[in-house]
């Protein structure tokens, strides 16, 4: 969904292990920059990894927390890519553990953690540019929810008033036989 082109300039904020920051890079034939980030070092070094085993040289790794705000990242991206962490509900049938390792208030503590993330890096678009926000969770609270809120923080807040965004696409995928569910939601900044 996110459709990155050659020569773009594209963050992946949170994009250890790194499966698809190198799948953006084959996409753009390892031509323009990836900026791909993670909050964790030994995270980061599996990025690497990963880049240097496909031989991709457009990959430049940082280690950033992406609820913090980088105010050198304002405004320079084309496309962002942000797979939030999430409580994982739509991978469950691959890894049933994670019904027993969930609680009830997991679900708040890891919504300020999106909600946050995605606040931040709208930010970072250069008008025109696209941001997929994606999860492997099928919940509405961590989906929906956390795009709804945005889209009402957005219009009213006053840093905001000159950056104007529309949702261009939201998909839910539910899990199958054959399929692991998922949220995306694709945003464009248009002024």
């Amino acid at each position: 969904m996110l459709s990155p082109k050659e020569g773009e300039i594209v963050l992946d904020a949170c994009s250890a292990p790194g499966g698809k920051t190198t799948e953006l890079a084959e996409i753009m034939k390892n031509t323009g920059k990836i900026i791909a980030c993670d909050v964790y070092k030994h995270r980061i070094k599996l990025v690497e990894e990963n880049a240097k085993r496909l031989g991709i040289k457009i990959i430049e790794t940082y280690e950033q927390d992406a609820t913090n705000l980088n105010e050198e990242f304002f405004q320079k991206f084309d496309k962002i890519l942000i797979d939030v962490p999430c409580l994982g509900f739509g991978v469950m049938k691959r890894k049933p553990d994670i019904k027993w390792q969930r609680k009830k208030e997991d679900i708040e503590e890891i919504r300020e953690v999106q909600f946050k993330i995605l606040e931040n890096c709208v930010k970072y678009l250069k008008v025109g540019g696209e941001l997929v926000y994606s999860t492997c969770s099928i919940l509405k609270k961590e989906n929906e929810d956390i795009i709804d809120k945005w889209v009402e923080k957005v219009n009213v807040e006053p840093s905001q008033k000159n950056m104007k965004y529309e949702i261009q696409d939201k998909q839910k995928i539910l899990p199958d036989k054959n399929t692991d569910g998922f949220f995306i939601c694709k945003i464009k900044r248009i002024s």
